[in-house]
């Protein structure tokens, strides 16, 4: 299914009633979720590009509308001066774009030259489901809670995605809540 032999791959922690977010911010903090998504979006390598990822405004914006180091952030907004907003028109880190195809097809083409086989999709609710035709795998940090009145999800997943890892079940000591990481992969049918 990949966007021109580059693998697109989903990664994100949901709760158990599929919570991504909570007034535009992570309904919870576990450094070891944050140092596995770093350490899955990051592939070292001798170029200043270690990692694609796509992602709307909303995200970006809860990040501290700062690119993630190392990796190059697309930015899927409607508004068309949002660059110029933001002050991302003279970097090289980051590029708004104003749909998923774009998206798609700028990130494969720096993929290509960046030797780098897969684009990361990092959110929120509405990139991960316009994306989600186009996904070959996704990775998902299960975290064992209910977010009551979280306002993004994560969309079910289609039956063709398979589980093909999963981590034991890991306990956050700071949050006292349990998780774990399992990877799903696109079956052919």
């Amino acid at each position: 299914m990949s966007y021109a032999h580059t693998e697109v791959a989903q990664i994100a922690a949901i709760s158990s009633n599929r919570c991504i977010g909570k007034d535009n911010e992570l309904p919870w903090h576990i450094s070891a979720d944050l140092q596995h998504f770093k350490a899955m979006t990051t592939k070292k390598n001798d170029s200043a590009i270690q990692g694609i990822v796509i992602m709307g405004r909303k995200t970006f914006e809860s990040m501290g509308s700062k690119p993630l180091p190392k990796r190059v952030s697309f930015i899927i907004s409607t508004q068309l001066d949002y660059a110029e907003q933001k002050n991302l028109t003279d970097r090289d880190d980051a590029y708004v774009v104003h749909n998923l195809d774009d998206a798609l097809t700028q990130a494969a083409s720096l993929a290509h030259g960046a030797h780098l086989n897969t684009i990361w999709v990092i959110g929120g609710e509405k990139v991960f489901n316009d994306a989600m035709m186009y996904t070959d795998r996704i990775e998902l940090t299960h975290v064992d809670t209910n977010i009551k009145d979280g306002d993004a999800f994560f969309p079910e997943l289609p039956n063709e995605f398979v589980v093909s890892e999963e981590s034991e079940q890991k306990h956050d000591e700071k949050s006292g809540l349990d998780f774990q990481f399992v990877s799903y992969q696109r079956q052919e049918s």
